[in-house]
């Protein structure tokens, strides 16, 4: 489980509070972390 803190702006366009838990497949790295990101919350 990764806990992602989001900008403001970024924070409206994805209708969320404060902070976003995901759970990440394989490898933790920073490509899938956005590529986890990205599947959630496609308006991003």
């Amino acid at each position: 489980m990764i806990r992602i803190i989001l900008p403001y702006h970024l924070r409206t366009l994805a209708q969320v509070c404060a902070e976003l838990q995901l759970d990440v497949a394989g490898p933790v790295t920073p490509h899938s972390i956005l590529d986890a990101l990205e599947a959630r919350y496609p308006m991003l």
